[in-house]
């Protein structure tokens, strides 16, 4: 994996190389030859180890450090925060259905799916920036961790993505990421989420086989591509299946 330029923009196989670095980090970290470590080598020792420019290395520290998973200290060198490390689902990440269930030893898979357009009224008018009337397209299903219902999903994408080709002979079915970059053209790279405890209505509720009383954690995001120009508006209803968690950074 050598590194012939000193810009971490060169991409891999699509990936950039120094988010591929993070993940050999990481993954060193949680299972590899640092799995005991508290501290990880010199920038020098670990671009000669990786095959990589420190610049790279310089890099994936820097992604790693934002995200939690270490703290570099002047004169005391990279410390690593296992509590953090070990954190498997956190709201302050990007949240994808499926690797998070087989993060928890579940089989994740999706039925119910519904898809079908809407118009949009003021206020997913306001939300996806387009204008009220707009045609949408209303992506509805259930997401299981082996049998159990875990996840209610609502995603919201506005016609105009898909230009001029017939919606209704794409795959729609599965993950809305995906969906969005590969039909689209489209990268989500940050969302803005309000939380908040809902029962749902009575269809979501007995979709999820849901106890009398019982709530779960719904998740409201408005999603943005990389020009920060909104793309999706998304309801996750969440069981308590999951435990999740936030990190928040206070320096």
């Amino acid at each position: 994996m050598k590194d012939s330029s000193s810009s971490s923009s060169i991409r891999l196989g699509g990936a950039v190389i120094s988010d591929r670095i993070v993940a050999a980090l990481l993954e060193e970290l949680r299972t590899g030859c640092y799995a005991d470590a508290d501290r990880l080598p010199a920038e020098v020792d670990l671009a000669a180890q990786l095959g990589v420019s420190r610049t790279v290395i310089r890099d994936a520290l820097s992604e790693m450090e934002r995200a939690g998973y270490i703290e570099r200290v002047r004169g005391i060198g990279t410390v690593v925060n296992r509590t953090v490390l070990n954190l498997r689902s956190r709201l302050d990440q990007k949240l994808e259905y499926y690797p998070l269930i087989r993060s928890f030893g579940s089989y994740p898979h999706a039925d119910g799916i519904q898809i079908y357009p809407i118009r949009a009224g003021a206020e997913l008018a306001r939300d996806l920036a387009i204008a009220p009337g707009d045609e949408v397209i209303c992506i509805k299903k259930r997401i299981l961790a082996d049998t159990t219902p875990v996840i209610y999903s609502i995603d919201y994408l506005p016609r105009a993505l898909f230009g001029s080709r017939d919606y209704t002979r794409i795959d729609l079915s599965g993950g809305v990421f995906d969906i969005l970059e590969q039909e689209c053209s489209q990268q989500i790279s940050s969302n803005v989420a309000h939380l908040k405890a809902s029962c749902g209505d009575e269809a979501i509720r007995a979709a999820m086989r849901l106890a009398p009383g019982e709530a779960m954690l719904l998740l409201d995001e408005i999603c943005f591509n990389r020009l920060c120009h909104p793309v999706m508006r998304s309801l996750s209803y969440y069981t308590n299946f999951f435990d999740f968690s936030i990190l928040r950074k206070l320096l």
